[in-house]
């Protein structure tokens, strides 16, 4: 299983630059998923700007939150579109083949196979700034066990220790890992050699 991690809503760059590169260096992050949450449009540049480099150092992908015109600019890795189906599509037409375009809110069975047939790499169920709900992890398991096409669950709220694993290929973390009693990146290791054992 690969990690998705999202940043903070709001983070300090100076100190959170220090955790997220030591996060990094356990080498379990996959993707670096940069939220905008409330940020106006220079501030979320400035994030990107700051913290892109430390993942991309660390072979880590680095995604934006619905924002694909700003990809090529920012020498991001692509984007993850959480809005709505025509929104998939024109970041599918803008950035593919060169680009990943993730595709989460998802919240049914007709939604996710329209998205997998238009080309997305991989796509999420429910609401992926908060732990899922039963129709979410319902709909991750019936994806991951008959498609192709990668499937992630975003769990950015469940304390590390009590995450749920299931056969999707990402697991989605956040605010769990920044905000958690443990470090970021002991928690994170602890998360990965308990999933070893399942």
């Amino acid at each position: 299983m690969q990690i998705i991690l999202t940043t903070p809503a709001n983070p300090d760059l100076h100190s959170f630059s220090r955790e997220l590169q030591s996060t990094l260096e356990t080498g379990l992050v996959s993707v670096l998923l940069i939220k905008k949450a409330q940020l106006d449009l220079p501030d979320y540049k400035e994030l990107v700007e700051q913290v892109r480099p430390i993942a991309q150092t660390y072979d880590c992908a680095v995604l934006l939150d619905n924002e694909p015109k700003l990809v090529h600019a920012l020498n991001a890795d692509g984007v993850q579109i959480s809005t709505s189906h025509a929104d998939v599509l024109e970041a599918l037409n803008l950035l593919k083949p060169e680009y990943i375009v993730g595709a989460a809110n998802i919240n049914s069975r007709h939604q996710a196979m329209l998205c997998g047939e238009a080309g997305v790499d991989y796509l999420a169920f429910g609401d992926f700034t908060n732990s899922p709900d039963e129709d979410a992890m319902a709909l991750s398991k019936w994806w991951a066990e008959l498609f192709e096409v990668p499937c992630a669950v975003f769990d950015p709220t469940t304390k590390t220790n009590r995450i749920e694993f299931g056969a999707w290929e990402f697991q989605g973390l956040g605010e769990n890992l920044w905000n958690g009693a443990t470090p970021a990146a002991k928690a994170l290791k602890s998360l990965s050699a308990r999933q070893q054992k399942n």
